[in-house]
């Protein structure tokens, strides 16, 4: 079913946001304006109707409900925090084709058509954004990836023998005051956005 980016942006906005998020797993949900222009591009691009959709670090499950309503036949909703789970029952119940894994992704195995990830960071705990960045590529053909965009070099340098790169661009998530940490209600911050697909 093909939503129009701004019917999209109002579905997305009113999913349960994030219970209780943690810091040290680095837990921003995707707001709902750059969810749905992925989620828009990954459609346009062919990696989402009809295909096995892998939503990677899911949180509230957003790339997972725009998934299926972009006609992905089947979505998996993977989160490592179990606190999650029942935002993201309360998100998903009602659809179709979706299971949620609670799991670390260095432990899943499988195969999916596409995989969705907006990564931790590494900025709280280091290096801890490399588990995704090793086994998005292991387990997913298409990958669409979110990550700061002051680590760009480091991302594209990682990938070189892992995937090819098709496309990546700057991009604003908003990200508002959940943690103690945060001064203001509302902060913006550059991310890279990369399209990559899975090397043979």
């Amino acid at each position: 079913m093909k939503l129009s980016k701004k019917d999209l942006e109002i579905k997305l906005s009113k999913l349960e946001p994030l219970r209780k998020p943690k810091n040290e797993l680095e837990q921003y949900s995707t707001d709902s304006v750059l969810a749905s222009e992925i989620l828009n591009l990954a459609f346009a691009n062919g990696d989402i109707a009809g295909k096995k959709v892998l939503d990677a670090g899911s949180g509230n499950g957003i790339f997972s409900y725009g998934s299926i309503y972009f006609g992905a036949r089947f979505v998996t909703a993977l989160e490592i925090d179990k606190d999650q789970e029942e935002v993201l029952k309360k998100n998903l119940n009602d659809l179709k084709n979706v299971e949620i894994v609670i799991g670390d992704i260095r432990k899943i195995d499988g195969h999916w058509d596409t995989v969705i990830c907006n990564t931790p960071f590494g900025s709280v705990i280091r290096d801890s954004d490399l588990p995704f960045l090793e086994n998005i590529f292991r387990i997913g053909d298409f990958i669409y990836l979110i990550h700061n965009w002051k680590v760009k070099d480091f991302v594209l340098e990682f990938l070189r023998n892992r995937a090819t790169v098709l496309a990546y661009t700057k991009k604003k998530l908003i990200i508002p005051r959940i943690y103690a940490h945060h001064e203001k209600d509302r902060a913006t911050i550059d991310v890279l956005l990369l399209y990559a697909k899975r090397l043979e």
